[in-house]
């Protein structure tokens, strides 16, 4: 039974936890291919406005040729939100059947909390950055990034 169905139709199957230096041994059947950092400062959680997609979410993206997924994390929070954080903490494996291909996917979790707040500077993928109560009415959050917010 998937943990999650976004309206997007994107299904959050698993969540692995497990020791950072297991990670290639848990998978198998899918590509282990993005990071995604769930990130506080304070008691709010970070999310960016995504330009492509027009929606809240999660720092996170593709990892690249020869990147572990952890430098992935750090890189992709700081390209798209002007953010550092200081110890980045693994949470585990997630698991993914994307549309529109059904395709299956692994993604690396992390967490963090930011110490030193940075201006945040627009790029081509985030529009702004927000510091999310989980209660404010701030628009549409993808789903499962929502659903993320409670590995931290």
């Amino acid at each position: 039974m998937p943990i999650l169905i976004s309206k997007k139709g994107d299904v959050f199957l698993d969540f692995l936890k497990m020791d950072e230096k297991n990670i290639n041994d848990s998978i198998s059947d899918a590509p282990l291919t993005h990071s995604l950092v769930v990130v506080k400062y304070k008691d709010d959680y970070l999310l960016l406005f995504n330009k492509w997609r027009q929606n809240w979410e999660l720092a996170g993206g593709m990892i690249d040729e020869g990147e572990s997924p952890r430098e992935c994390a750090i890189r992709e929070l700081c390209e798209e939100t002007n953010q550092i954080v200081s110890q980045l903490n693994f949470k585990g494996l997630m698991k993914f059947r994307l549309k529109p291909d059904d395709r299956f996917e692994y993604g690396a979790l992390y967490s963090g909390e930011i110490k030193d707040l940075r201006p945040f500077q627009e790029n081509e993928e985030a529009e702004q950055i927000l510091f999310w109560d989980k209660k404010s009415d701030i628009g549409y959050i993808d789903e499962i990034d929502e659903k993320l917010l409670e590995y931290y």
